[in-house]
């Protein structure tokens, strides 16, 4: 007998082998497939989302399904920290996004301008034509003006108010203030500066009669970063969509 080890033979696959492997190869081609046939779908709605013009992507309901589904987690990611993840805001100065008030126009458009340039952002094309003065800083109006013109806002909105100092608010707006040159005459505010709608009892910055003093007296100056650079194209549709579609809910 010799003493050479015999070399090991090779398993077999086995009688049942062959047809469980042949199913394993045919699921991963099928698995593999699938996957292949579902990213290029995506890139295919991705596409058609950037060619569709901004407002009328809505009527598109596997585009507003898309949009959704990828800026959800973009929104919880680069947004919510100052609107939260509810898109209602989240602090002094940022403003709910689920409501109609849009400072600077409603729709996809002007939403998707706005992410892309953002407002006071240094960007050359953000939306900074003008912003809130400090009236009473710069003696333009006296701490008793201001504490007329609240008294006016509150009339406006429905509020409780002093009709004496209502009544004087309402001509130091008109007049030492000039309020109407960005608020408009009848304080519905003007998209085209971004000043807002003085009657809708919407204040990004509190709406208590302390807080719009301080609006008033010291100013404000709201700020939002420009994503053009950071975000794709793609990316800041889709978060468009998302934003114009919380708000019409």
């Amino acid at each position: 007998m010799s003493d050479t080890p015999s070399k090991p033979r090779p398993k077999s696959i086995g009688r049942f082998g062959w047809p469980i492997a042949a199913g394993l190869v045919a699921l991963m081609l099928i698995t593999g497939g699938g996957y292949v046939a579902w990213r290029t779908h995506r890139a295919q709605l991705g596409a058609r989302l950037l060619a569709a013009m901004p407002d009328d992507v809505d009527k598109h309901a596997d585009l507003v399904r898309y949009a959704d589904a990828e800026a959800k987690p973009l929104f919880a990611k680069t947004c919510s920290g100052c609107h939260g993840l509810d898109l209602k805001g989240r602090g002094v100065g940022a403003p709910d996004l689920t409501d109609s008030i849009w400072l600077y126009g409603s729709g996809v458009f002007h939403i998707e301008r706005t992410i892309t340039y953002g407002v006071r952002s240094g960007q050359k094309k953000a939306n900074d034509i003008t912003e809130m003065p400090a009236f009473g800083q710069r003696g333009q109006l006296s701490d008793t003006d201001i504490r007329n013109i609240v008294q006016y806002l509150l009339q406006l909105n429905h509020r409780p108010y002093n009709d004496q100092a209502a009544f004087l608010g309402k001509q130091a707006y008109e007049t030492k203030g000039q309020c109407f040159d960005c608020h408009a005459g009848d304080a519905k505010g003007t998209i085209d500066y971004g000043a807002p709608d003085l009657t809708a009892n919407v204040w990004d910055f509190g709406g208590s009669p302390q807080d719009l003093y301080d609006s008033i007296y010291y100013g404000r100056h709201g700020i939002m970063p420009a994503w053009i650079g950071k975000l794709t194209p793609e990316q800041i549709r889709a978060l468009a969509v998302y934003v114009d579609t919380a708000s019409k809910r």
